[in-house]
């Protein structure tokens, strides 16, 4: 049994569209994964969810960004955000914007965890996050009693874990379980620019699971042109800045901790000055990155 599980595309088209090439050079008897957060931050994600939902056989599930994209769709058709919000979730209202009511329909009913059986009484389980949330990331540094608990009830031998959202691949081998994440295919966050997935074929001769990730070379200059052309700062929002800064450097810029100080500080403008303020704030904030 082979495996391709990829996440965190963010819409961006030609990393996703690099990534399936790879994928179909492995072969035509590969189970795809799409462990969510497809769309946000990106131009194209109507042809993003062309691409994926065309997938033969797939198992899809949705992350963070896509219940971001979802709930935005929702409360906009009763008008504008109230800032501070309305500048920093402009991307996934921008992006909510671009699909149909059956595109948010489609991604409503998507999964937040799916299962599959895998050979001789192995299984394999998908989340976003964690098991216990979608926002909780399976990271290299856990400890063993963070994993206890984030897996508590669930530990079963050769058991395979197929994560994402923390854009950074993961390999731990614990009491008997292969835990993954698969990095990123369309920003990464551990330093390599290249769009990241996750193989992983069952090893007859171990009788578990070999897990490895692969890194894919894309068109990055593309990526970030469609992003300034098609979805344009004053559409998506100052927040492209430091989307752009992401899949240029292949680093964290701590987008987090900007956003909780953003929300912080208020005393925010009204619309339309508050997309300004929040521009010089981005600008600021990746001035201290290097980025002029």
């Amino acid at each position: 049994m082979k495996i391709a599980a990829f996440s965190d595309v963010h819409s961006n088209l030609p990393a996703l569209e690099a990534v399936l090439d790879d994928i179909a050079g492995w072969g035509s008897d590969v189970q795809i994964v799409v462990a969510g957060d497809f769309l946000n931050f990106g131009p194209f994600p109507h042809k993003i969810l062309e691409l994926i939902r065309a997938l033969p056989n797939a198992v899809i599930i949705a992350g963070n960004h896509e219940e971001y994209v979802i709930d935005n769709f929702h409360k906009t058709r009763n008008g504008p955000l109230p800032v501070p919000w309305r500048a920093l979730y402009a991307p996934s209202v921008w992006t909510a914007n671009q699909l149909t009511p059956h595109d948010i329909e489609w991604l409503e009913k998507l999964p937040r965890q799916a299962s599959l059986p895998g050979p001789h009484g192995s299984d394999i389980q998908i989340v976003h996050g964690s098991p216990r949330r979608q926002i909780e990331g399976l990271s290299q540094e856990l400890g063993n009693a963070r994993l206890a608990e984030i897996f508590a009830g669930q530990i079963r031998p050769r058991r395979l874990w197929i994560s994402g959202h923390i854009h950074r691949p993961t390999l731990l081998r614990w009491r008997g379980m292969t835990i993954t994440s698969n990095g990123a295919v369309g920003m990464s966050l551990d330093g390599d620019v290249r769009a990241c997935y996750l193989r992983a074929e069952w090893d007859e001769t171990r009788g578990d699971w070999h897990a490895e990730h692969r890194r894919v070379a894309y068109d990055r200059a593309r990526a970030i042109a469609d992003n300034v052309v098609n979805a344009a700062h004053d559409q998506a929002g100052p927040f492209m800045h430091l989307v752009n800064y992401v899949i240029k450097t292949g680093s964290y810029c701590c987008i987090t901790q900007f956003v909780n100080d953003y929300v912080a500080q208020g005393g925010y403008p009204a619309p339309p000055y508050d997309f300004a303020h929040l521009e010089k704030a981005v600008a600021a904030h990746l001035a201290s990155f290097g980025e002029v």
